[in-house]
């Protein structure tokens, strides 16, 4: 049973899209081409996550050495471009 999905604002919803779109390709509801636009988008959203989770064990890392870059922003917050409203 698919759920509607009108916006993906958490990880589990992310989960139950991709889960969705292998449920809906296998009973040939979906075409193929938008199976595999969604699975490429996912793919961006996996690596941007990697990279904001490297980068606070990072700054975690950092600190147990004695370095201070700040604080660790929480994660999927932090803007980007926009440095005038970044915190330290």
């Amino acid at each position: 049973m698919t759920l509607p999905i009108n916006q993906i604002a958490t990880f589990g919803d992310a989960r139950r899209m991709i889960l969705d779109t292998i449920v809906e390709l296998r009973a040939g509801t979906m075409h193929t081409g938008t199976g595999m636009a969604i699975a490429a988008n996912m793919k961006v959203l996996n690596d941007s996550i990697q990279v904001e989770i490297n980068a606070a064990k990072m700054v975690i890392q950092a600190q147990q050495a004695g370095h201070n870059f700040g604080r660790i922003v929480t994660m999927g917050q932090k803007m980007i471009g926009n440095a005038e409203n970044q915190e330290t």
